[in-house]
């Protein structure tokens, strides 16, 4: 995996942060002062090692980098290296206007003063990639039909979240909670009961036949094994603040007119899993607690 060292000062750090957390979410590595250097290190020592270590060095370009003598060492530096080389090695990041020094005039820079997007993509065609679309959390549906892409993590992480919040909400106000299993996995039913004329069951699926978005049914069931495919007929969104404000205002509008459910509560929240995986998570942790990892 190719490394970049980004030289830059620290009036410009926060572009450098989100340049830096992008560059990583396409698979490359970014030696950045804020992920290297820990408190009673060498700044100058660490620094010699980040550009001796990095296959690039990019140099954030501004008026007041230019400026900077820890810029300008680290340039010095660069050069040195890129004559050892005989080859690429700086890589010039335009960030904001001023005047281009004459010894970085003649190599190609990635220009970001205006379009970001545009400058990223100029920038990461040095290590091959020709796409700057990364697979996150936010996206993650966009990429399910995608070959080798690692969607189901995000997919589990979005799902514990939502899990997760839901189970306080349900608890603040006195509901009970149910997540599906294999019959029915990524869904979940919270339920509250005074009689049999005031109480409220909801069951939220996140529906692969539907995009993966949160679908609704409401019904009397307070499994959501048992709830078939075709009671989801209300559509929530695909964010988990969609789901817990739809959850939430539910139960609100549920209290405000009867109060509290009084019955004692239950939370099944357990992650249904085959035999096969939890013998695997269980091997995991034996092996984790040895430190013969050939035993």
């Amino acid at each position: 995996m190719s490394t970049i060292f980004l030289s830059h000062t620290s009036v410009d750090k926060p572009f450098v942060e989100k340049l830096a957390k992008d560059l990583k979410n396409l698979g490359i590595n970014v030696w950045y002062d804020k992920y290297q250097i820990k408190v009673g290190e060498s700044i100058l020592w660490k620094i010699d090692e980040g550009i001796k270590e990095s296959e690039y060095l990019g140099i954030v370009i501004s008026q007041e980098a230019l400026k900077s003598e820890w810029v300008k060492t680290e340039i010095t530096a660069a050069w040195q290296k890129q004559i050892e080389r005989k080859g690429k090695f700086i890589l010039p990041i335009y960030y904001r206007e001023c005047e281009i020094p004459l010894f970085l005039q003649g190599i190609k820079y990635a220009d970001f003063r205006k379009d970001y997007k545009k400058g990223l993509e100029d920038l990461i065609s040095v290590f091959g990639i020709k796409s700057i679309e990364a697979i996150t959390g936010d996206n993650w549906r966009m990429f399910v039909r995608r070959r080798g892409s690692n969607w189901k993590n995000f997919r589990d992480k979005e799902f514990e979240s939502v899990i997760t919040g839901i189970y306080r909400i349900a608890k603040e106000n006195n509901f009970s909670m149910w997540v599906g299993g294999t019959k029915n996995p990524y869904s979940f039913n919270v339920n509250g009961w005074i009689n049999k004329e005031m109480s409220l069951y909801i069951s939220v699926r996140m529906a692969p036949d539907n995009g993966y978005k949160y679908m609704a049914a409401n019904t009397r069931e307070i499994n959501p094994q048992n709830v078939g495919k075709e009671n989801y007929i209300k559509e929530i969104g695909c964010t988990i603040n969609e789901v817990e404000e739809y959850i939430y205002n539910e139960i609100k509008a549920f209290v405000e007119a009867n109060g509290k459910p009084v019955e004692k509560t239950y939370y099944f929240t357990e992650k249904s899993m085959s035999i096969d995986k939890k013998i695997k998570i269980m091997v995991d942790a034996v092996k984790s607690m040895d430190w013969n990892q050939d035993k």
